[in-house]
């Protein structure tokens, strides 16, 4: 079965999101200057310390599970053509050791290049930093052709010799101990579960229904493993390595899932030749998709953040209703995968509104059940709503940045700490968003152009075909 030549862009577009999402929270200002739904919801203003007990989420709170969302839907088009082309087992489990070890190398890594953990004095974090960055380029890039990607390992090498060098030099005059447990919880998250994942659907290839009974399993196995002290706790927390392995990580499976099928039924839909030649379809019921597309994801985190339960779940059923009437009139070949998905995303979205109440409400810390759900469901709205606005409203030229960070994510995730912010602050530019007169709103705009830039710089090196990958 040969594999048709096609681009998830919308796919791209929503793992962009996530990741200029994330930048743009990392970089705005704290200490009570914005409203409570522009952080954590567990991590409120003005102190942002955490709140175990505090219900609700926010923007912020979609930021990760949709991006582990986009990573479980990209399994299948990253392995299925592997496995169609009959490639042996043992050169697949080779390979997925060797990515689960690049991003815990590369967890450890960029938590130890970030400039406030160098511990280097004032102002000297910032060219370590754009070195560091240098360094993990080097060891990370997979450019597709030229000199570059003929010399890779050579590339490779001299990254490896700049970060050794830089981290042992920091190491032995004591300005940051160099630590393996030391590292970006997100990417090490990412890690476990791109290797789960990655098995499931290897699995699932074989048996038909991996996917749904591992789902079962791991919801039975989270919940009763942070019920408190029993014996499937004991087994829940332990792990011979609790910084690289652990089974609390494998929670987000709940997310990584539901995007292993979805990857699976628009592959399946590829390979039928569905996106294939000319498309000409009428819009009619598309905006009514996207509208209430968009709608279930803000009425949810605005109702959940406020804590209207009963009128955010009335809503969502009536948005829900305005989905399924905008499907019916809706004519697109995506109409065929967005039906064999509703069932799916409908289970999701109402079973996270039904377990809300569960563990004192839904918090993304620890995460309950209840969110792990949710956000899944609204990751596919999401999702509907990008394949929408590019395969049907012609916006792809639109999403250049948005799909471009997406098709670098690695790349994104560091640009912003390691180049864009160090090359601001030894050009004199942060100066320009320091008056104490307007410092709030001044910061804010700082994000957003720290957030622009990281995209801009994504999407280039994307577009010439320059990635960072493991």
């Amino acid at each position: 079965m040969k594999e048709k030549k096609y681009r998830f862009e919308a796919l791209d577009a929503l793992r962009g999101l996530a990741i200029l999402m994330m930048v743009f929270s990392a970089n705005i200002p704290f200490g009570g200057a914005l409203p409570g739904w522009m952080y954590h919801a567990q991590v409120p203003p003005p102190l942002h310390q955490f709140q175990a007990d505090l219900p609700g989420i926010t923007w912020v709170d979609l930021v990760f599970p949709f991006f582990l969302f986009c990573m479980g839907a990209a399994i299948p088009f990253s392995l299925g053509g592997k496995v169609d082309k009959g490639i042996k087992h043992w050169q697949m489990g080779r390979d997925l050791i060797f990515r689960f070890t690049g991003l815990a190398l590369f967890a450890i890594l960029s938590q130890h290049a970030r400039p406030w953990v160098m511990n280097a004095g004032e102002g000297a974090q910032w060219p370590l930093a754009l070195l560091a960055m240098a360094g993990m380029v080097l060891l990370f890039a997979s450019p597709s052709s030229g000199w570059w990607s003929r010399h890779r390992s050579l590339m490779a090498t001299a990254g490896i010799l700049i970060l050794v060098g830089l981290f042992g030099t920091l190491h032995y005059f004591d300005k940051v101990t160099f630590r393996l447990q030391r590292f970006d919880i997100i990417i090490m998250v990412l890690a476990n579960n791109a290797l789960a994942g990655s098995l499931l659907y290897l699995l699932q290839r074989k048996y038909k229904q991996t996917l749904w009974v591992s789902f079962a399993l791991m919801a039975a196995f989270f919940l009763s493993g942070r019920a408190g002290d029993n014996w499937i706790a004991q087994i829940y927390q332990y792990s011979p390595l609790p910084w690289l392995l652990s089974w609390n990580y494998l929670k987000y499976l709940l997310v990584i899932i539901p995007g292993i099928h979805t990857g699976i039924v628009v592959r399946d839909a590829v390979l039928s030749g569905s996106f294939t030649g000319t498309i000409t379809t009428k819009k009619g019921g598309s905006w009514l998709l996207l509208f209430s597309s968009i709608a279930l994801i803000v009425t949810s985190v605005v109702g959940l953040y406020q804590r209207e339960m009963n009128h955010t779940f009335l809503l969502t059923l009536v948005l829900i209703a305005l989905f399924l009437i905008g499907l019916r009139r809706w004519e697109h070949p995506w109409k065929k995968v967005f039906v064999t998905l509703l069932p799916m995303t409908l289970a999701l979205l109402i079973a996270g509104y039904l377990s809300e109440p569960l563990n004192g409400g839904i918090k993304k810390d620890s995460a309950t059940l209840s969110y792990l759900l949710l956000t899944s469901g609204l990751a596919l709205f999401a999702l509907y709503a990008f394949i929408i606005l590019i395969d049907q409203l012609n916006c792809r030229k639109g999403m250049f940045l948005l799909s471009g960070s997406g098709k670098n994510a690695m790349l994104a995730y560091i640009a912003g700490s390691n180049l864009i912010l160090p090359l601001l602050h030894l050009s004199g530019i942060t100066r320009c968003f320091q008056h104490a007169c307007c410092q709030t709103e001044l910061q804010t705009i700082q994000a957003v152009l720290v957030t622009l830039l990281v995209a801009w710089v994504s999407a280039i090196a994307a577009r010439k075909k320059f990635f960072m990958k493991v």
